[in-house]
């Protein structure tokens, strides 16, 4: 008897313990000012009208972007720090200093959170409880696919995410303008991009090899919402050319097939010497004489690459006692054709350091559009000496980013 009272008594503890557990999930949110601690637990809360929010000190970093118009600047997004989680803010005035990556910490006293198109919003907070705390983070998207987002967004709020090999259809036209009709192969959704912003003028490339942006609803359609244009890769981000293939020593104005293609070479040779810089077993020794059409000191791509948004191009002195003591400067100029090589524009000049016996890299912007196509040539630029020869320079490794 006294043994079945025991076990009795085990079963009632056991129930009443599962009883106030129970309770005090039942609680959450429902309790006097919450005040969670992450984005994580507030987007927890149960919500309810007339729900009075207590102070709080919220940690997030800002994921959305106001720089390049796709994202409205009275709204926030800011993703919890540790978890898959993430709310929108609706601010009172324009936000003009917060900055994707920036720390923040949300005091959301006197504030309210509501629901919109199917999703938490936090209004009412000003912006001076928006305290940045000159922390900044880079936020690694969620790779997910769409089917993925069509399940947990709805958990996760504005996450920032990443889909991988997407195609893109326009209904009409073939710009990033509106909401597109995006798949994966498997499921469908939108993407979004706003009047105004730097995807407007961008011709729809069809294919995405990955899209980075920041998870929303607008009715009952899910859509992502990229920030920038790097938040779009088209195939490789980068492409090398070292010149390590095929051999000349004949200064005469040839073409030479490479890694990335075909290259025009005027007025230079493939250099392997010991004493010409270079990455690997040669570089271009680039020279030029004046008056000599066969010999320009020209190095030119003789095809086009699309989307090239920066170009780097290593380089030095070859070290002969003329370019030593050359008192002029040894320049090389760096140009751009949009026209399949019909023209050219200047994108930037370089002095080389004569002094050094390595290689140097300098980077030039070129930002072509997603389906522009563009080549680049390097032209030695420097003073003649008497004889009418230029000094000669190296040029090795371009690097090619997209």
């Amino acid at each position: 008897m006294r043994k079945n009272l025991n076990r009795l008594q085990a079963l009632l503890l056991v129930l009443l313990c599962l009883f106030c557990s129970c309770a005090k999930d039942i609680r959450l949110g429902k309790y006097p000012d919450p005040t969670p601690s992450s984005i994580y637990n507030l987007r927890r809360v149960q919500i309810t009208e007339g729900l009075v929010w207590g102070e709080t000190a919220i940690p997030g970093v800002v994921t959305s972007d106001i720089k390049h118009g796709n994202f409205d600047s009275r709204v926030l997004v800011i993703q919890d720090l540790n978890n898959e989680a993430a709310v929108a803010v609706a601010l009172p005035v324009a936000n003009a200093s917060l900055n994707a990556g920036d720390v923040v910490v949300m005091n959301l006293k006197g504030a309210s959170i509501v629901e919109r198109s199917g999703d938490l919003t936090i209004i009412n907070l000003p912006l001076e409880q928006l305290k940045a705390t000159g922390e900044q983070r880079v936020v690694v998207p969620k790779p997910v696919s769409i089917a993925a987002v069509l399940a947990n967004a709805k958990y996760w709020g504005p996450l920032l995410v990443k889909l991988d090999k997407i195609s893109v259809y326009n209904q009409e036209g073939d710009r990033l303008n509106g909401d597109l009709l995006i798949d994966d192969e498997i499921a469908e959704m939108k993407v979004s991009f706003n009047a105004g912003s730097v995807f407007e003028q961008e011709s729809n490339p069809g294919y995405i090899e990955s899209l980075i942006g920041i998870v929303s609803k607008k009715g009952s359609d899910w859509s992502v919402r990229p920030r920038s244009l790097n938040d779009i890769r088209l195939g490789v981000s980068e492409i090398l050319e070292d010149f390590e293939q095929g051999s000349n020593t004949n200064y005469d104005s040839k073409v030479m097939t490479f890694v990335t293609g075909a290259w025009v070479i005027d007025g230079g040779i493939t250099a392997t010497s010991t004493a010409d810089p270079k990455n690997g077993k040669q570089s271009i020794r680039l020279q030029g004489t004046v008056g000599n059409a066969n010999r320009n000191g020209v190095v030119a791509m003789n095809f086009d690459l699309k989307g090239v948004k920066t170009v780097s191009i290593s380089h030095g002195i070859y070290p002969a006692a003329a370019e030593l003591a050359n008192i002029n400067p040894t320049v090389f100029s760096v140009e751009v054709s949009r026209n399949g090589g019909q023209t050219y524009q200047l994108v930037g000049t370089v002095e080389i350091d004569i002094q050094s016996r390595s290689l140097s890299t300098n980077t030039f912007s070129i930002n072509a559009g997603f389906n522009e196509p563009v080549r680049i040539r390097i032209v030695n630029t420097s003073q003649p000496f008497a004889n009418n020869s230029r000094p000669r320079i190296n040029i090795d490794d371009i690097l090619f980013k997209f």
